[in-house]
């Protein structure tokens, strides 16, 4: 009986170890995200680039997201993971080709491809997660992290397709 007490003893400790490496990662990448807005001067009140501002911590946290889940238990994985994943990968390979390239910013690297890329491989894992993997699946903090930044990055992205006269319509 004393076996099993430790080894769940010891299987609470990594994942209370776990939790805060995860809780680290994401608070190092807001902060990224707030230090390049304040380096921007695009913070300010009233906020007058709100869209900007939420777009760059949401990069910030697509950045983050390979990180976090690689070492995640796969078998519950859901499509928000799915979403997360995809756009992480994504962020580091236009970052990685901008390097290769010459041409890395650092400012841009919450958000090299554009909202409306993003958006539009955002919309595709989303419609393919949720026809392969459905939406029951695991409501995880990973998982719903994943559905909020889908559904923002879809937003945004077909925001950019308004014509940028109008009210809503952004470059």
């Amino acid at each position: 009986m004393s076996v099993t007490n430790s080894s769940l003893g010891s299987r609470q400790a990594g994942g209370n170890s776990s939790a805060a490496i995860n809780a680290s990662i994401i608070v190092v990448a807001l902060a990224l995200g707030v230090w390049l807005m304040v380096d921007q001067r695009q913070m300010s009140w009233p906020p007058s680039q709100l869209l900007a501002n939420l777009t760059t911590l949401a990069g910030c946290l697509a950045l983050v997201g390979p990180l976090v889940l690689i070492r995640q238990d796969r078998s519950r994985a859901g499509v928000g993971d799915l979403v997360w994943l995809t756009a992480g990968c994504l962020t580091w390979l236009y970052n990685l080709a901008a390097l290769t390239r010459g041409a890395f910013v650092l400012e841009r690297a919450p958000n090299p491809s554009g909202s409306l890329v993003m958006g539009l491989a955002v919309l595709a894992v989303l419609i393919a997660g949720i026809r392969l993997l459905g939406m029951g699946r695991n409501w995880t903090w990973t998982n719903i992290t994943g559905l909020v930044l889908a559904v923002f990055w879809v937003l945004v992205g077909a925001l950019t397709l308004l014509p940028p006269q109008s009210p809503l319509g952004i470059r």
